[in-house]
């Protein structure tokens, strides 16, 4: 379908239309200085298209990740599409005037028939770790709304010092009505984050839900080296609050089994009775949505709780 349909779209391309010249990974594109029909080819995208005020008429979302209910009042009239790869039929019935894909390698095989179907316009993220900040004003300068990409950093930014004087307030409470002694209450709560996922347990420090929690200074410092726990490391999990995140059914199964093994009980969390389950594909979220709906959960656990 889409070689069929290669040369209608190449000519279509030809026809005199105003655009900008935008500098990207795979060179350089030129894009409608307004574009309408904007087709997001990863989730992170798409979430930064919504929260810089505009929508795309379709989003790919591959991996298997279908759920994502922090985003589901802001998805109305976005077609969602889901799988291993995209359906490049349907992208282009759609009619797409921009196409925005992230380097992730997933879709560089197929980056010229995505743009023989529309500008295609390819966003830097291997090269950036994950750094998620940064793809917001990547999307921004696309879409040129870097000051309202620049206003949503700043509100988070606040919103991280906010909360870091609200988790203050309530650890020092929380302590002087606890008989401890002095030497512990002036010990700062540590937060560690794991996540269950492929059949395996990770704990590796740097993921995306880490890095919000180091912001806070919560970040407990590891004691492990491998990103992969066993279950004679479970111990290692040393914080005195743990968040871990599932996402399938085999995944929660799999953290059933571990929490019947005797080396859980020696989980610090775990003696503390401060485990707390979250949805994997929100703590792995990786866009400004996702990073409010973790500081949402943050405090409703540790804030807003007695």
């Amino acid at each position: 379908m889409v070689s069929a349909c290669s040369s209608t779209v190449v000519e279509r391309s030809k026809m005199p239309t105003p655009c900008r010249v935008v500098q990207h990974v795979r060179g350089e594109t030129c894009i409608p200085l307004h574009p309408q029909r904007i087709v997001a080819m990863s989730y992170n995208s798409l979430a930064d298209i919504l929260a810089l005020n505009s929508k795309p008429v379709a989003a790919f979302i591959d991996g298997g990740y279908e759920a994502f209910d922090y985003l589901a009042d802001k998805t109305d009239g976005v077609e969602m599409m889901y799988g291993s790869q995209p359906n490049l039929e349907r992208i282009v019935l759609l009619k797409p005037d921009l196409i925005i894909v992230v380097s992730d390698g997933a879709f560089q095989g197929i980056y010229n028939q995505l743009s023989q179907i529309a500008p295609t316009v390819v966003l830097p993220w291997m090269e950036t770790i994950g750094d998620w900040k940064q793809h917001l004003q990547d999307v921004a300068g696309v879409l040129e709304k870097t000051k309202l990409a620049t206003q949503l950093l700043d509100d988070y930014d606040r919103r991280i010092q906010h909360l870091k004087q609200a988790l203050s307030i309530k650890s020092a409470a929380d302590q002087k009505g606890a008989a401890s002694s002095k030497e512990n209450r002036q010990q700062p709560i540590q937060i560690s984050f794991a996540s269950v996922m492929r059949g395996q347990l990770y704990y590796d420090g740097k993921d995306f839900a880490d890095r919000i929690l180091d912001e806070l200074g919560l970040l407990a410092p590891r004691s492990v080296t491998s990103g992969i726990l066993s279950e004679e490391t479970l111990p290692e999990i040393d914080g005195d609050i743990l968040f871990i995140a599932t996402y399938t059914e085999n995944d929660r199964s799999l953290l059933e089994q571990l929490q019947q093994r005797p080396l859980w009980s020696q989980v610090k969390a775990v003696q503390q009775n401060q485990v707390y389950l979250v949805n994997l594909n929100l703590w792995h979220g990786y866009n400004i949505l996702a990073a409010h709906a973790v500081l949402d959960e943050i405090e409703k656990y540790l804030v807003n709780t007695p």
